[in-house]
């Protein structure tokens, strides 16, 4: 059996007609080495980047854009937040917000607060991988269920 975490065990289950569930070893985790060990392609995954607005108040955001692609946060993920002064946010930091792990940090099953934005290019993927909440498992979905599962807003992020 697949160890879920436990921010997206309800939301798993809920959902098995649109989330496919695999177990994958914590070393092989982080995108690159999931795909080169896994023979996967990083054009279809979608990693979940956590960035903290600094100025005018402290926030979070997640970005969620293709392994191959990234994130222009000095511009667009900036603009999107309303916010003058951006960072990515700290492992630390990621962990405590979302309560999930590092490494394997999904966007699903985070906190309302967090407002999440999905880069349209995700949307020309037939099927993708995500974080499961931790870094023994990840979830390969359809890109219209990621946007329907998070309530994500579609924007040109990359």
């Amino acid at each position: 059996m697949v160890e879920l975490h436990k921010t997206v065990e309800e939301i798993y289950n809920n959902n098995l007609d649109k989330l496919e569930v695999f177990e994958c070893e914590d070393e092989f985790s982080d995108t690159q080495s999931f795909c080169d060990h896994y023979g996967y392609k990083i054009e279809d995954s979608c990693n979940a980047i956590l960035i903290k607005s600094k100025k005018p108040e402290e926030f979070y955001s997640l970005f969620c854009v293709l392994g191959s692609s990234r994130l222009d946060v000095n511009h667009k993920a900036k603009s999107l937040m309303g916010a003058r002064k951006v960072s990515f946010a700290s492992r630390e930091e990621a962990e405590e917000v979302t309560n999930q792990i590092y490494g394997g940090i999904s966007p699903l099953g985070l906190v309302p607060e967090i407002k999440i934005f999905i880069d349209r290019e995700v949307l020309n993927r037939e099927k993708i991988f995500i974080g499961a909440g931790n870094r023994l498992s990840k979830f390969f979905l359809t890109p219209e269920s990621l946007v329907e599962l998070t309530q994500g807003t579609l924007e040109d992020l990359t």
